[in-house]
């Protein structure tokens, strides 16, 4: 049963090639839809596998590691991809009633259904340099997603984010020939291995490992290489933003997870180092990404609250919320701590489906008063109890509402810096926790309790509002019933952290 691991890449990618087939049709939605939904199905036919028997690993056309392709499905991954693909289908539903004919047969559907097969391969692929190319499926798909509407502002912001990521996808290509040429393989299992015996120049490997870092920074959004996002956010269709803000940037959160704490948990910085001299290469990393986490969550809590749009104001807050992930990661690096990690894991699920139901919000409701501007909005709870609802739930979810899901992940990450004894990150957190109550609640009462303002009303589509209504419904669902969600994502925190049982898995399949 080793191939259930390519279902989450075939899947989506043979959809992508139906939609271009198809995309002078009127089979389009169906299609795209459908699609979606035998992906979620596939991410759970691995996932039952995974959570019971363990890993799923396929060394591609029987080549063993680390001379051939090696995929690899753990706990970690399938946390992923049940994200990806559950986000994934809201997503197309959503798109089915908002995309027009003329998106259609511009291959929307295939650009989107190539997106989530690079960020499935990113997942479960068990080489850097197949990491690379699933970075590259995912920025090709987004480049033409982002300029879709082929309006002016789009197309100079796409452009702005191809010369962005070019730069970023050249400095990741040197990081990976140069770990090649330091540790002589790619498999990130072998090179674990090797890192661990202290046979190689360390030296190198530590300035690679933080030029990598940057490069995932950028993936991320993180300060100071976050200023391609609120552009790229507010500019593309709801959707669009929708699934990168609440997933893409989750490919590069999982690369630094997968790669830190498998590859570089057991490399050690040289003697002669400067700074960090005998301590884990981890350690170094970990206080670049500390400083990078807490100057992100300011910054974009900060930019969030003086923002006089919903959609910039999502935009911002996408930048500051990432920060909530990486502050507690930079603690599992220092100290290798489950706690942590845990957390990590929790606030990006939380964040993974709400982020995604405020973006699908905004366009409603844009469509339906044709602005976004808070100053021309007010009294929109008279006229949309779903929308309100639906904001409250997914808005206040991020603040930490319980019972909602992001109360679990904001106690959580503010555990993680208790234990730690860390008061520094935990002041930061406190603060970042206010401003994210303070934008969220300006917004909800300007927008849905403020003085009613008429507007030229708009209809929308029963596809977009059940598509919000399904995301919104997780959230609630996974806070009140939070303990099968959390014992998924302790499973994936051991996966993480436990690199022996990842290294063996992968080795003892070759």
């Amino acid at each position: 049963m080793s191939q259930l691991v390519v279902l989450p890449l075939i899947v989506p990618f043979i959809v992508a090639l139906l939609s271009i087939a198809l995309r002078k049709t009127n089979y389009s939605d169906l299609v795209a839809v459908s699609g979606s939904l035998a992906y979620l199905g596939a991410v759970i036919m691995l996932s039952r596998r995974v959570l019971v028997e363990g890993p799923v690993t396929l060394q591609a056309g029987g080549w063993p590691a680390p001379f051939g392709i090696t995929l690899i499905a753990d706990s970690l991954s399938v946390l992923m991809l049940l994200l990806t693909s559950a986000v994934f289908v809201a997503v197309n539903i959503y798109s089915s009633g908002f995309i027009g004919q003329k998106g259609k047969r511009n291959g929307y559907y295939t650009f989107l259904h190539f997106m989530a097969a690079g960020m499935s391969g990113a997942f479960v692929t068990g080489d850097l340099f197949n990491l690379f190319v699933m970075f590259e499926i995912v920025l090709i798909s987004s480049y033409a997603l982002i300029a879709y509407t082929s309006d002016k502002d789009s197309l100079l912001v796409s452009m702005r984010y191809v010369v962005l990521n070019l730069i970023g996808s050249s400095l990741m290509l040197i990081s990976i020939g140069g770990l090649y040429a330091v540790t002589g393989t790619l498999n990130i299992a072998d090179m674990a291995s090797v890192l661990s015996q202290g046979s190689v120049n360390m030296a190198p490997v530590l300035a690679f490992s933080l030029l990598l870092f940057c490069v995932f920074g950028i993936k991320s959004g993180l300060v100071p290489f976050h200023f391609w996002a609120p552009p790229v956010y507010s500019t593309s269709p709801p959707p669009v933003a929708a699934f990168m803000a609440g997933i893409s940037k989750k490919v590069g959160i999982y690369a630094v997870i997968r790669i830190y704490f498998t590859v570089f948990s057991a490399a050690s910085i040289p003697e002669n180092a400067l700074l960090f001299a005998g301590e884990p290469v981890n350690t170094a990393v970990a206080y670049l990404a500390g400083a990078m986490a807490v100057a992100t969550l300011l910054l974009g809590g900060f930019s969030a609250l003086h923002r006089q749009s919903i959609d910039r104001l999502l935009s911002y807050s996408s930048v500051g919320q990432i920060g909530f992930i990486f502050i507690p990661l930079s603690i599992a690096m220092l100290e290798g701590s489950n706690v942590a990690m845990t957390a990590a894991l929790v606030y990006l699920v939380s964040h993974g489906l709400a982020k995604p139901a405020l973006f699908m919000i905004s366009g409603l409701i844009e469509r339906m008063t044709g602005t976004s501007k808070l100053e021309d909005l007010g009294g929109l709870s008279e006229s949309s109890i779903v929308f309100s609802a639906s904001f409250f739930i997914s808005a206040f979810s991020l603040v930490g509402i319980p019972p909602l899901l992001g109360f679990f992940g904001k106690m959580l990450v503010f555990k993680s810096a208790i234990v730690s004894g860390n008061f520094l990150l935990l002041t930061t957190l406190l603060a970042g926790a206010v401003i994210t109550l303070m934008y969220f609640s300006r917004t909800w009462l300007e927008v849905f309790f403020g003085e009613p303002v008429d507007y030229a009303r708009s209809e929308v589509s029963k596809k977009e509002v059940f598509a919000v209504a399904v995301l919104t419904v997780l959230i609630v669902v996974l806070g009140v019933g939070f303990e099968p969600l959390y014992q998924l994502v302790e499973k994936a925190s051991e996966a993480a952290l436990n690199t022996e049982v990842y290294v063996e898995t992968v080795m003892e399949e070759s």
